[in-house]
């Protein structure tokens, strides 16, 4: 079964590359493109993608994080991934906030891109390396009381089994690879997130990870 991708950016050549490595892998099909927010809402509204490749630095009337966001309230909406050519943290948690599943850098977009999709239409987040590595150390900054108190109470009724998949997710992990440290099946990885999701008020994976990351708990065993 093909998983359906919208592809949204800006710029003409970057938007032709990315169709081109999408459409070189056989189990995923490009169903629209769009070059900016208010024109990838109405796509996906129209084609009804698996996955939407969302660029963030969009011009018109709002911009990609705002165009996660509305996607994300729509009936059934398809799971977003992220992309921009900077590595900004204001971009990387905006994203997330809105809903995005991961988030990929444009130059890592031949090696990851593909992988990103096919993960993200199985609820397995993934983000760049480079970009998994300053989410690490943004949860290592100082972060006010009343942040660290409002996510400790998001997530105070997970078990310490849900907060140690979130913490490995928050460093880069898939779901398979969670489940081949932990000794545990996939499925069980899957289901562990669903409940932590449930519990936490999350959107996903990565959500869910960020939360765990700001409320700042040792977490013996995570990594």
């Amino acid at each position: 079964m093909l998983t359906r991708v919208l592809i949204v950016d800006d710029e003409t050549m970057t938007l032709r590359n990315l169709v081109a490595i999408v459409e070189d892998e056989a189990s995923l099909e490009v169903v629209a493109t769009a070059q900016n927010g208010v024109d990838a809402l109405q796509q996906t509204r129209d084609t009804r993608p698996d996955v939407v490749v969302m660029d963030l630095y969009l011009p018109g009337e709002f911009d990609g994080v705002e165009a996660i966001r509305r996607i994300h309230t729509l009936l059934n909406p398809p799971r977003v991934i992220a992309t921009t050519s900077f590595d900004l943290e204001s971009y990387t948690r905006g994203a997330l906030e809105a809903g995005a599943v991961g988030f990929i850098l444009k130059n890592d977009a031949e090696t990851y891109l593909t992988r990103a999709i096919q993960a993200a239409a199985e609820g397995d987040p993934i983000v760049s390396p480079q970009t998994t590595s300053r989410l690490i150390k943004s949860f290592l900054k100082p972060t006010t009381a009343p942040e660290i108190a409002q996510a400790r109470e998001r997530i105070g009724s997970l078990t310490p089994r849900e907060l140690q998949v979130a913490h490995m997710i928050g460093h880069g992990k898939s779901y398979k690879q969670i489940a081949t440290e932990l000794h545990i099946a996939a499925d069980t990885v899957k289901s562990t997130v669903t409940r932590a999701l449930q519990k936490s008020g999350a959107d996903n994976g990565a959500q869910l990870a960020f939360f765990v990351g700001q409320a700042r708990l040792d977490i013996e065993g995570a990594v």
